[in-house]
């Protein structure tokens, strides 16, 4: 399955004005990915994802293959198993359980065919904030539109937002899967750093 999206990471006070202002209507549900990788985290090198999702109590393997940075799309390969701990697919073929990542999710549907997700990623002691919005590709100029409004209603209500900064981090962010194999690396390496 393609799957179209245009993604930004946000600040906390960026997430919880559009939570509270644009999107105040939306359906809230929590997602739970289940990572697997290799010892090393050759796959997540590779930009391909191995999960389970639990959501609205169904479980999903997922394999996900994540185009270039810069692209909108990535493929999916998914199949249902009975619960989070089937992970047999997985284990066949030699990659092991990493960790887990919470997401608070709040879907907002603009129109059919275009929706708007917010996101709060809980994971490894960590906390960000992410805006998504998937759309079919014949709805792109949509989610180019609604990216406008957003950066309009940051700026004209003063939270602190640099148009041009928003713009340039449209796409530049790396996926769920990235940084959460970028934090298990820094927990491993000793090397946290400080986080904002």
């Amino acid at each position: 399955m393609l799957e179209f999206e245009k993604k930004v990471i946000l600040s906390e006070n960026e997430y919880e004005f559009l939570k509270t202002h644009l999107y105040a209507a939306c359906k809230n549900n929590v997602q739970v990915n289940h990572y697997y990788d290799t010892h090393d985290f050759e796959l997540n090198r590779k930009r391909i994802t191995c999960r389970i999702r639990e959501k609205n109590g169904v479980c999903t393997a997922t394999v996900k293959e994540h185009r270039l940075q810069g692209t909108c799309c990535s493929v999916e390969n998914f199949r249902a198993v009975k619960d989070r701990y089937d992970d047999s697919l997985f284990l066949k073929m030699g990659i092991l359980y990493q960790g887990s990542m919470e997401t608070l999710r709040s879907t907002y549907e603009l129109q059919p065919g275009i929706k708007i997700m917010l996101d709060r990623n809980s994971y490894l002691g960590t906390v960000d904030y992410e805006l998504e919005i998937e759309y079919e590709k014949e709805y792109e100029y949509l989610a180019d539109a609604e990216l406008e409004r957003i950066i309009s209603e940051l700026t004209e209500h003063k939270i602190p937002c640099d148009s041009v900064n928003f713009r340039n981090r449209i796409g530049s962010g790396s996926n769920k899967s990235a940084r959460f194999f970028s934090r298990k690396g820094e927990l491993a390496a000793g090397t946290e750093g400080w986080r904002t």
